[in-house]
């Protein structure tokens, strides 16, 4: 059986093992993505459109941090614990087929938020968005160089209460100290450096140059990092958990 028909076979086996999960999730995406929207911009006086569009576009990169920087770790973390992907690593199907049929199950999850947010933000704000068609690439390379990193988290962390409570720690970091919601520019010095450590940083940026025309944008450079964050952490991911099967 060929790599592409084990993809496809195994990401059937996903979708159809998680159909029970997958409506909560997608309920679950809408209601922080509201939540964000509404929230942050409660926090801040006088939202200005510029403001507006840092809170949307970072909304919408939140939608992919959540689903695979901390529901993917956490679940690959449990079925660890739990055997169930050992019980996969026994089977004669390419790892990295595996590993790529459980981050299109993550794009799969992720897109209503994403969607939503766009949406239900240029609307409660009154500001339009000018879709660049590098927005799609944009959406897959996010989806693969965060969820290729969560995967990693998961194979690599020994425990999976060490796994749960580093995804507490992303999202906590995610919202207030990295320029994803916030320019960077607020940021102090030490933050706007380390910033550059995270794929959330130019999955951000990449949203914000394909669909506004916010400044200080670099496409270019964004796509280049994603796509190495996305090759680099599925290879270090595949290479571990073919030696522990």
């Amino acid at each position: 059986m060929t790599p592409i028909r084990q993809y496809v076979d195994l990401l059937s086996v996903q979708l159809r093992s998680m159909r029970d999960e997958l409506w909560f999730v997608a309920i679950l995406q809408l209601a922080l993505s509201l939540g964000l929207v509404l929230g942050m911009g409660y926090l801040i006086p006088d939202v200005s459109e510029v403001t507006a569009m840092y809170l949307v576009t970072g909304t919408a990169t939140q939608a992919f941090v959540t689903v695979g920087l901390v529901m993917l770790p956490q679940n690959l973390s449990q079925a660890r614990a739990q055997g169930r992907m050992e019980y996969f690593l026994t089977l004669p199907i390419s790892r990295e087929a595996y590993l790529l049929s459980l981050v299109t199950v993550v794009a799969v999850m992720a897109l209503p938020g994403v969607a939503f947010s766009l949406a239900f933000g240029a609307w409660h704000y009154g500001f339009s968005l000018s879709y660049d068609p590098m927005f799609l690439v944009v959406m897959v390379l996010a989806v693969f160089s965060l969820a290729g990193v969560g995967v990693a988290m998961a194979v690599y962390i020994p425990h999976q209460q060490a796994t749960n409570a580093a995804t507490q720690l992303i999202i906590f970091y995610v919202l207030f100290l990295s320029p994803v919601i916030l320019p960077s520019s607020q940021l102090p010095e030490l933050l706007q450096q380390t910033a550059k450590a995270a794929p959330p940083t130019y999955a951000a940026d990449a949203v914000r140059a394909t669909i506004t025309d916010l400044p200080d944008t670099s496409l270019t450079k964004d796509i280049a990092v994603m796509g190495g964050f996305a090759v680099g952490s599925i290879a270090l991911s595949a290479f571990a958990i073919r030696r522990r099967g």
